[in-house]
């Protein structure tokens, strides 16, 4: 029986009729500027329209694009409209002011895994371009984030971190990013000093000068200390959250990439107050070394957390991040997940990775790897933050990232994480006898359906099954494969489809 994973194709995301993407909800707060830009395929030029939105907002018809700032906290429902000569296209949407931001987990992209400390305002534009370029900023990829080695010395107006000269202007940079309907993401530290490269190579590159944090001066003798603290890593006795975030808020910055260890509950609820004041909505995502234990800090000032390794294209990271560290560590996230709360399981090392200072090279994984990467983030549901070089892009990696179907599981209001269904996990030395590693996991959408994966993490293919018992099912369902954006039919109470080594399929099942 043929085991392979087919992706369908993805239509053009400039061609045929209109359609609009996205999640059902959107959060912001009231007062503080709003830029929405409704994700809508379909051919050049869409004209937009829409329905009840509450005063102070207002749309762009030519652009698709929703901005200003409204007073009054609520729950708008809005009806979105897009149409081109091909026809029309509406979708219900709720606008939820005041009741939070990232309501559905974060989707953009990151500049580590794709040039690492190379970064430079000319690469972070053509990362915005490629969102645009390719259609995924049409399916809803909407963060452009710096990683770090963006940061010079300490100065201007706020006393705040300054861009080296890789960043000639970064208001500018945003107004560039925000022009294409897209948010623009930094990153930084409590430490003195942030992780990115050492300060030679800071010289050799740039010329220095080595990056800084949110913290200067001697060791504050209270912080948690670990291993890093010896590396000259640690929190500084005098702190300067207030004046970078003032500096981040007057470059309209939308989103901090915060990083440290032990990723403790002092430190971030220092940031996460001048972030919850600011005069603008910032989504707060920290890492890397989340533990369970600080889970109720992590919800009241932050969007997403991380606790995991950083990934990179190699089949045991993502083994580890996506399946092992929970088992690993013995915490299990998934009851923390919701709306306005994601745990993160990293950027995607998916796409061109980052190889020399201007180029990148082709991803190790191999496509059912891929596949399995890209199904179990999805699934999660961690954020999808890809991290590669978006001008490189081949017809495969277009398919696995730009697969609506896929992303709308994603991006599912109702939030409920996957759990975990069955495993499978069988060896032996008995010749002739295989070895099974088989994971299925499910959750709940909130149209009443379910979505299904089914992971097969071992060395040869293999039949997995789902029982519908296991979706608290006690009827017959239809079932629909994602990936392949194919039907599968009526089934009765078992679905058994064959899954590649190292692969992993989607289904949706609809009672």
């Amino acid at each position: 029986m043929d085991s392979q994973v087919r992706l369908a194709s993805v239509e053009p995301w400039d061609q045929g009729a209109p359609a609009i993407h996205g999640p059902d909800i959107y959060g912001a707060s009231a007062t503080k500027p709003l830029l929405y830009a409704i994700p809508a395929t379909g051919e050049r030029p869409l004209s937009f329209a829409v329905e009840g939105l509450p005063e102070g907002l207002r749309l762009d018809p030519a652009t698709g694009f929703i901005t200003g700032a409204t007073r009054r906290e609520g729950e708008f429902r809005v009806l979105l409209r897009a149409g081109n000569r091909h026809g029309k296209a509406e979708k219900e949407f709720i606008l939820a002011i005041g009741r939070g931001l990232a309501l559905t987990p974060p989707m953009g992209w990151n500049s580590w895994n794709a040039w690492r400390r190379w970064v430079d305002d000319v690469k972070v534009r053509a990362a915005a371009d490629g969102l645009v370029r390719t259609g995924l900023a049409a399916r809803g990829y909407t963060y452009v984030n710096i990683d770090s080695c963006w940061q010079g010395a300490r100065g201007g107006p706020y006393n705040a971190i300054q861009p080296n000269r890789k960043f000639p202007d970064m208001k500018r940079l945003t107004d560039y990013i925000h022009a294409r309907g897209l948010r623009l993401g930094i990153y930084s530290t409590p430490w003195t000093v942030a992780w990115g490269c050492e300060e030679k190579e800071a010289m050799q590159d740039w010329g220095g000068p080595g990056l800084i944090g949110c913290s200067s001066g001697d060791p504050e003798p209270d912080a948690p200390r670990d291993y890093f603290f010896y590396l000259g890593k640690y929190v500084g006795i005098e702190k300067h959250e207030p004046q970078d975030l003032a500096q981040w808020v007057e470059w309209g910055v939308d989103f901090l990439k915060y990083d440290w260890t032990q990723t403790d509950a002092e430190c971030l609820e220092r940031m996460g107050r001048v972030v919850k004041a600011a005069a603008r909505d910032i989504v707060l995502s920290i890492c890397t070394g989340a533990r369970l234990k600080y889970i109720d800090a992590y919800k009241t000032w932050a969007h997403m957390w991380r606790g995991t390794a950083d990934t990179d294209d190699s089949w045991a990271n993502i083994l580890g991040n996506g399946f092992l560290a929970e088992d690993c560590q013995l915490e299990d996230w998934r009851p923390t997940i919701g709306p306005g709360g994601w745990h993160d399981l990293d950027m995607l090392a998916l796409g061109p990775q980052s190889d020399t200072r201007m180029s990148t090279r082709p991803n190790r994984l191999t496509p059912d790897e891929q596949i399995t990467h890209m199904t179990a983030w999805a699934l999660y549901p961690s954020p999808l933050i890809l991290s590669c070089n978006l001008e490189a892009l081949n017809d495969f990696e277009l398919r696995l990232l730009g697969n609506e179907e896929v992303i709308a599981v994603n991006q599912d209001r109702l939030g409920q994480p996957a759990v975990r269904l069955r495993e499978e996990r069988i060896q032996s030395f008995a010749p002739g006898r295989p070895h099974h590693n088989a994971r299925v996991w499910g959750r709940p959408l909130a149209d009443g359906s379910f979505a299904v994966g089914l992971f097969n993490l071992a060395e040869r293919p293999d039949e997995l099954s789902l029982d519908l018992h296991d979706l608290g099912l006690h009827h017959s369902a239809t079932a629909r494969n994602l990936w392949e954006r194919r039907h599968l039919g009526r089934i009765g109470q078992r679905l058994s489809i064959m899954v590649p080594a190292h692969g992993a399929q989607l289904i949706r099942v609809t009672p």
